[in-house]
């Protein structure tokens, strides 16, 4: 039916598209969805918009525009390309092509472009039940509950949740009563609907952390990691999608109880940081009143200052300080606090990359990324792709585009691969030799098109990594890698001779076999090789 209705060059544009949009990771997941069969209702409309169902958690319904692949939708609360879409296009790609080669091809470095939908929190506003549809919940709140019974009720609501985790999936129990408890608010006024669903969010993500310090499971710690992180990002969209000005004009006592609520968190016991950027989010997005802002750094700074005050809660106190420095513009005093902290990754500044983006404050954003320089080299590739899309897009803007190549260097060792493309393209060839020897990178990895190039044009500059090669496989002491060295002094022996070195070869081979004449097996693949001199 898809074969009737599209082309091999409509799969493939939106393939193409599709490498450039979406993530590493969210193109195999979909590929996984595609290879267990849970795509279905799969069909074309309007000739370039294909749909389709997908079982996921629940039914999700995909429209794949095959034109234009970043105008896709789906049901599920993912606001960027998805697994679902991209397990709708495996449906359609397998039609025409291998959907496991295209898979392979997703799966090698490539360079992320900038999208606006990267600024746009991971995850949709969480729409309420509809009491209508049967789903909202009995409970004694009513919607001008104030927020300490709110809290009242959570504890009610959770009491035998550590227990349910304990024998079940922790994440999936947490994660259930989380979406589940959102029914108690769907008849309530939207403001206040939403902002219960903060004060959930917020009570699950520290009923987590308390079941991990209960507990200490490492088995579950990976797990329970994605679920704090998961939880974390929808706060991020719930906070994000907010009417921020009607709650605070309509709602002005909820959002100062709110306040009050959120300047206990200082008193969280826990050695995971997950609470503090929840913290850091409401501050930034909910409680932007300067009266408050100015109590809660008194607070702090009293605090730090107590020398009654434990140096653990110290050090987490003027975590909390630093960010408002950044809501005050002093960055270099924000960041300078929380560098000295080497538990904080990347992602903890991710937040900030982002806001600063949104509001096209490009100059903070490179200010930033220039003071961050050694983390986003060692991120992880997700987290690396985005900002480095992101920085890419903010040198253009301010005008030094034209840079960006030879700056990647900074980003190291993350931007290996962008950076030794860019040196490549600049024919840099001794730099991009040099590259590939400083991080160990095997002949059998390097790109075969550049590495067929320059055995053509510049073979005296792959030496280094011919030898480097030899030597490892020697070093694997068995016959086999034997072999494989013979072949590579072959080519190695024809590259001297292209470079009219042929002394330089023999004096090569012949210490060659004199430093291993103790290795039988080599020796005896050298002469059936006919190296030995």
């Amino acid at each position: 039916m898809l074969q009737r209705e599209l082309t091999r060059e409509q799969a493939v544009q939106a393939g193409e598209q599709l490498l450039v949009f979406a993530e590493g990771s969210i193109i195999e997941r979909g590929y996984s969805y595609f290879s267990d069969g849970v795509v279905f209702n799969t069909r074309v409309e309007k000739g370039k918009l294909l749909t389709s169902d997908v079982q996921g958690s629940q039914v999700y319904h995909v429209e794949l525009d095959l034109e234009d692949i970043q105008n896709s939708t789906c049901t599920c609360p993912y606001t960027r390309l998805c697994k679902h879409m991209a397990a709708t296009f495996f449906q359609m790609y397998s039609v025409f092509e291998n959907p496991r080669h295209y898979l392979t091809r997703a799966q090698q470095p490539r360079r992320a472009k900038f999208s606006p939908a990267m600024l746009v929190p991971a995850y949709k506003n969480l729409s309420l039940p509809s009491p209508q549809e049967g789903t909202a919940v009995q409970s004694p709140l009513k919607p001008d509950s104030p927020v300490h019974e709110w809290w009242t009720f959570l504890e009610n609501w959770t009491r035998n949740l550590p227990s349910a985790m304990e024998t079940y999936r922790a994440s999936s129990e947490l994660l259930s009563s989380f979406q589940n408890v959102l029914g108690v608010a769907a008849a309530w006024p939207p403001a206040r609907a939403q902002l219960f669903t903060v004060h959930a969010n917020v009570f699950h993500l520290l009923k987590l952390q308390d079941f991990v310090k209960t507990n200490r499971q490492s088995y579950w710690f990976q797990d329970l990691s994605q679920t704090a992180e998961r939880l974390l990002e929808q706060l991020e969209g719930t906070l994000f999608y907010m009417d921020i000005e009607d709650l605070r004009e309509r709602h002005h006592e909820l959002l100062e109880q709110t306040m009050l609520t959120v300047k206990k968190m200082k008193d969280t016991e826990s050695t995971a940081l997950y609470w503090t950027f929840a913290y850091q989010l409401l501050w930034w997005n909910l409680l932007q009143v300067s009266d408050w802002i100015q109590a809660e750094i008194n607070d702090l700074d009293q605090r730090i200052k107590d020398p009654s005050t434990a140096t653990s809660a110290k050090e987490v106190y003027k975590l909390l300080r630093a960010h408002f420095y950044v809501m005050e513009g002093a960055d270099d005093a924000a960041i300078q606090t929380w560098r000295s902290n080497s538990r904080l990754s990347l992602s903890f500044y991710l937040p900030y990359l982002k806001m600063f983006a949104r509001n096209e404050d490009w100059p903070r954003f490179l200010a930033w990324t220039e003071a961050l320089q050694s983390l986003i080299g060692s991120a992880d590739p997700q987290n690396y792709q985005l900002v480095a899309a992101i920085w890419q897009e903010a040198m253009e803007r301010v005008g030094r585009g034209e840079e960006c190549g030879a700056m990647l260097k900074q980003f190291l060792p993350s931007s290996f691969h962008e950076y030794a493309a860019y040196l490549y393209e600049q024919k840099q060839f001794r730099q991009w030799i040099d590259l590939q020897m400083s991080y160990q990178v095997p002949i059998t990895e390097v790109i075969t098109v550049q590495f067929k190039e320059m055995e053509d044009t510049h073979p005296t500059l792959l030496f280094p990594l011919y030898l480097r090669e030899v030597n490892r496989l020697i070093a694997e002491r068995n016959r086999s890698a034997y072999k494989e060295a013979i072949k590579l002094l072959k080519k190695i022996r024809t590259a001297y001779s292209k470079a009219n070195q042929e002394a330089r070869w023999e004096r090569y081979v012949d210490q060659l076999g004199a430093k291993h004449n103790r290795l039988r097996a080599f020796q005896e693949e050298l002469k059936r090789g006919n190296l030995n001199l």
